[in-house]
């Protein structure tokens, strides 16, 4: 069996959804660490036309946001999504095997769990959905991607199994954008603002991205939602085990 971060998943069921299987949550230590005080998880957000993150960028990322990273990004009329990386080291080189570009959109993100626990299911990108489960697959095709960033205490209720964030899109947010001009209609990215009071990386299939929230840090035309992009002090990082690859599902609108 070929060795991945991912848990074996079935076939998909009639209707061609496949039901994700749960994943045990790897435990990573970070004794000692010295994170900014600023962190809630990070986005890096890179727009059609800007570079993507460095190395040092997606290092620094990762080792203040520890609990499991992932991307998206927009190519051929689609938003391909990756995520339940919790080594560095393997997401570095999913991220490089891809070949994204200048002309990439595409969205990064690192997590510090505040509900559900530390695992790779509620790890970002999402996929925009209805349906709780969905939220659960490590990669996706979809129509439209999100990532955030923050506490949405709407959504903060204790759940073990789901984020806020999850919660969040299942509940709300998939009811507010319907479509892809919605990510471009000032009173619903208002809404959404002030709904969460958080940060958000919104993406559609044209590769058009809906960047919510404030402040957000531009480094060289790359947007992070906050500075733990830079330099980080001494940490102390166990890998945890990896699993096997899951098969891909397509989301639509």
């Amino acid at each position: 069996m070929t060795s991945s971060r991912h848990q074996m998943q079935s076939d998909p069921p009639q209707g061609g959804v496949m039901q994700p299987k749960a994943v045990t949550s790897p435990q990573i230590n970070c004794m000692g660490c010295k994170r900014r005080k600023d962190n809630m998880c990070v986005i890096a957000v890179s727009k059609a036309g800007r570079r993507q993150p460095t190395e040092e960028e997606i290092r620094n990322m990762f080792y203040h946001n520890p609990h499991g990273a992932g991307y998206m990004f927009a190519r051929d009329g689609e938003v391909i999504i990756h995520k339940g990386f919790m080594d560095v080291e393997e997401y570095i080189k999913a991220v490089r095997s891809e070949g994204l570009t200048e002309e990439t959109p595409a969205v990064y993100h690192f997590r510090i769990s505040t509900q559900a626990g530390v695992g790779e299911t509620m790890t970002h990108p999402f996929p925009l959905t209805s349906r709780l489960e969905d939220t659960e697959v490590l990669d996706c095709i979809a129509q439209c991607g999100v990532a955030h960033n923050g506490v949405i205490s709407l959504t903060t209720n204790g759940n073990s199994r789901y984020s806020d964030t999850a919660l969040f899109i299942t509940d709300y947010l998939n009811k507010l954008i319907r479509n892809p001009k919605d990510l471009k209609d000032k009173a619903i990215i208002t809404m959404i603002s002030r709904l969460t009071n958080s940060k958000w990386a919104i993406m559609d299939a044209s590769g058009e991205i809906a960047v919510i929230g404030s402040p957000w840090y531009v480094e060289d035309g790359v947007q992070f939602s906050n500075h733990s992009y830079e330099k980080y002090e001494t940490y102390y990082y166990t890998k945890p085990a990896r699993k096997t690859k899951g098969a891909q599902i397509t989301f639509e609108f």
